[in-house]
């Protein structure tokens, strides 16, 4: 028998919103940055062979869950706004391509290895497949959405660029991510 899901009490409903509201922004933030920083490797306005929002949707939902999903959604709708004009139907799709796919990606890699809920016990080379496996899903998601709906899209001209960018934007974040925390926390004093 199914019982009830559990009451959710104030604090749980800020924190959920807190963290959705912090993931949208910072998607649109990243966004923005790397349109800026690459705009030479850009295809169009949104693939790009190196595409480091490809972390945040990453990061977002392994730390996140659903909240993360809702952040990516509401950030990837910002950032469709000439698309909602003109296909809003489209634009929710994509929007919704733009974050689920790394969920069930998460998801199935946790599992496949055994990673807890807590993430405790992580390694760098799970973290790196959490990356490969997100790229290719969303890459995956996108380009059969365009190549059937739009009719503009060629599936490798699609997929190549978007899945490279995704798989080396998150790969140069957490490169960075790695750096910073090796320069921020004490190492160990040797004997």
């Amino acid at each position: 028998m199914l019982s009830a899901p559990p009451r959710q009490g104030p604090s749980s409903v800020l924190h959920f919103v807190a963290g959705m509201a912090a993931v949208a922004l910072a998607y649109v933030l990243v966004f923005k940055l790397n349109s800026w920083l690459f705009s030479v490797a850009k295809v169009t306005d949104h693939i790009s062979w190196i595409f480091l929002p490809a972390a945040i949707r990453m990061l977002a939902v392994i730390l996140l869950g659903w909240a993360g999903v809702a952040g990516l959604y509401i950030g990837s709708l910002s950032l469709l706004g000439s698309m909602f004009e003109f296909d809003p139907v489209g634009a929710l799709i994509v929007a919704g391509l733009s974050s689920v796919p790394c969920l069930i990606a998460a998801r199935v890699v946790q599992r496949l290895f055994r990673v807890r809920a807590d993430l405790a016990g992580m390694t760098g080379r799970q973290l790196l497949i959490f990356g490969v496996a997100g790229g290719f899903l969303s890459s995956m998601g996108h380009t059969l959405y365009f190549a059937y709906a739009a009719q503009s899209l060629k599936p490798v001209e699609g997929f190549v660029p978007m899945f490279v960018g995704d798989t080396l934007g998150t790969f140069i974040v957490l490169y960075l991510g790695a750096l910073v925390i090796n320069r921020l926390l004490p190492r160990p004093k040797e004997d």
